[in-house]
């Protein structure tokens, strides 16, 4: 590693103090793969975006090779510059704070490829080409350039860095998001609505994109451009969609929202997708959250159409998983998740030892399956059979399915050898088991969502887990409870008395718990499951805004009733006075015509 300070300019430095307390409580007492070993029982969005693998996610599926050069505008602390020097031969990161830079070199002090220049770019002479350029949002680019420049411009003048035959990869957020419609805040200000407005109420003008707006310029510019969706967005990414598999209404919920403290969450952002998407699937790309964008001289074929991740899991479960044109792959993360791998490539073995059909296989040491479409997911196919009324299909699948599941069961009577012994699952009639059927080698997430229903025949794959004496029973409480889908059409209690799932149903939550505990990284689950702030500040002001309007609305409304009221009481007094004038002159007329008589 080396720290390059011949281009730094002293300045006042632009760092939060959020960013310093990350800096001195984590990166300069601990080594990098540690990090979230120590974070805090109050998780922000700030410690998994600085400090954690999930931010990674972004890019650490990219088929970067051991021979390529990349150059990094804005490392920030390093949370990606990670992935680079695994990735890539030569790594080249540009921060323009002196304290960030020093951050970044303390965290990689061991990456012998990499060297980090403090300074602003256009004060930089940068003597070599690479491979790839990276931006990874727009909102710190005054920094970098030293002033406020469009995309466009940015391209133009980093062309002289870029092989011929170079890429750009860029993240940027779409100006009509759907999350900032929900209430969560722009990246650049940390203000409400305001990428929505165009940010009209800014003195000076911010750029902002659409996915239509960016292909128009990037053609009109001489660029192809492959456009991949990160969901929630490209900052703690859970799913990435392309154009060569975006998601569909019953696929949008593979992410978790998150929000930040200065959001006011007013809907559910995934039922919002959900109904968009029956509506109309080629609005997605409308408002998707946020781009990745792989920018180039040349047209370049999309290798990976589809890339998920396990963010909620503890870092010894985490896998990436990418899908091509004809293959999925199974990735892994970091060295931590060497053991679960291999206990995947297990899994596999049993399941073909008892000849029951898988996609999945290993090749080269590494963990994949043929592709098949989605609609050939058993709870689609199922579900599609409930929506069309055929009923008689769906009970014939599920019985198919049933009997699979029921290959090599026995009977276990002895409570302690069953899979809730060794959890010390309370079963208050522990001869309830005596009901069950259990299996040696459990692989419990033998589910609906992980099984293909093609040519009338069941293919599982993805299977992860495995636990000795385990009842089949449980396996199909889980693929009932857990497919969602299935609740449009029935009640999934009826469901459970039809299976005789009923009276084990206590005892199955008990266990569902206890096998999620093992799994999940609590810290991480009650950031994404309580983490919904509501800012009561901006809350009390916008009602003392709302009052302040309803009461001059009020006043004005008074003041134009008694407006109202004084015109008509005018009107009356008028109307009063001509009736009593014209009265007399028709009398007078009267008495004239009658000869001065009157009757």
């Amino acid at each position: 590693m080396k720290l390059n300070l011949e281009y730094y300019q002293e300045k006042e430095e632009l760092i939060t103090d959020v960013e310093q307390d990350l800096i001195d409580n984590y990166i300069n007492k601990f080594d990098s793969n540690t990090y979230e070993e120590h974070f805090p029982d109050d998780l922000t969005d700030k410690h998994l975006y600085y400090l954690s693998c999930s931010s990674q996610n972004i890019l650490n599926w990219y088929p970067f090779s051991k021979d390529d050069t990349l150059l990094e505008l804005g490392g920030d602390l390093g949370q990606l510059t990670q992935v680079f020097v695994d990735t890539c031969k030569d790594v080249t990161t540009i921060e323009p704070s002196m304290v960030k830079a020093k951050a970044i070199a303390k965290r990689f002090e061991k990456e012998p490829n990499l060297e980090i220049i403090a300074g602003n770019l256009i004060n930089i002479n940068l003597n070599k080409k690479f491979n790839y350029i990276v931006i990874m949002g727009l909102n710190r680019i005054v920094d970098i350039f030293g002033k406020n420049i469009k995309l466009m411009q940015i391209l133009k003048y980093l062309e002289r860095y870029l092989e011929d035959n170079g890429k750009f990869l860029v993240a940027l957020d779409n100006k009509f998001g759907l999350r900032y419609f929900v209430g969560n805040p722009e990246n650049i200000l940390n203000k409400k609505f305001e990428s929505i407005i165009g940010y009209s109420n800014e003195s000076e003008k911010i750029e902002t994109f659409t996915k239509s707006r960016l292909e128009r310029i990037l053609k009109e510019n001489g660029y192809y451009s492959n456009f991949y969706y990160p969901l929630p967005d490209y900052k703690l990414p859970n799913v990435i969609f392309s154009d060569k598999q975006l998601p569909k209404y019953n696929s949008i919920d593979k992410y978790i929202p998150y929000t930040t403290s200065n959001s006011t969450i007013i809907m559910n952002e995934i039922d919002v997708f959900r109904e968009i998407l029956k509506n109309n699937e080629e609005m997605f790309t409308f408002f998707t959250n946020s781009f990745l964008l792989e920018i180039s001289k040349n047209i370049v074929p999309i290798k990976y159409k589809y890339i998920s991740f396990n963010n909620l899991r503890k870092e010894k479960y985490r896998l990436t998983t990418k899908i091509t044109d004809e293959y999925v792959e199974k990735q892994l993360i970091n060295e931590k998740s060497n053991e679960h791998y291999e206990n995947i490539k297990n899994n596999i073995k049993i399941l073909q030892n008892q000849n029951i059909k898988t996609i999945d296989f290993e090749e080269n040491g590494v963990i994949k399956s043929k592709y098949i479409k989605q609609e050939y997911l058993l709870n689609n196919v199922i579900t599609k059979a409930l929506e069309e009324k055929n009923f008689e299909k769906a009970d014939k699948i599920i019985n198919k399915y049933i009997e699979t599941l029921k290959i090599n069961t026995y009977k276990e009577n002895d409570y302690e050898k069953t899979v809730f012994g060794k959890y010390k699952i309370d079963c208050s009639q522990k001869n309830i088991i005596n009901d069950l059927h259990f299996k040696k080698d459990g692989l419990w997430d033998m589910t609906f969502k992980n099984c293909f229903y093609v040519d009338c025949e069941l293919y599982f794959f993805d299977q992860e887990w495995n636990e000795e004496n385990l009842p089949i029973e449980y396996i199909l409480y889980r693929s009932i409870f857990y497919t969602i889908s299935l609740r449009r059409f029935i009640n999934i209690n009826d469901w459970f008395e039809k299976y005789g799932l009923i009276k084990f149903i206590p005892l199955f939550e008990k266990l569902d718990s206890k096998l999620q505990d093992e799994i999940k990284e609590e810290k991480i689950w009650n950031f994404y499951n309580t983490n919904k702030y509501f800012d009561i500040d901006a809350t009390k002001q916008e009602l003392n805004n709302v009052n302040i309007r309803n009461n001059a609305q009020q006043l004005a409304m008074k003041n134009l009733k008694d407006e109202k009221d004084k015109l008509e009481q005018e009107f009356i007094n008028y109307k009063a006075e001509v009736e009593q004038r014209l009265s007399s002159r028709i009398h007078k007329k009267m008495k004239r015509l009658m000869g001065g008589k009157s009757e």
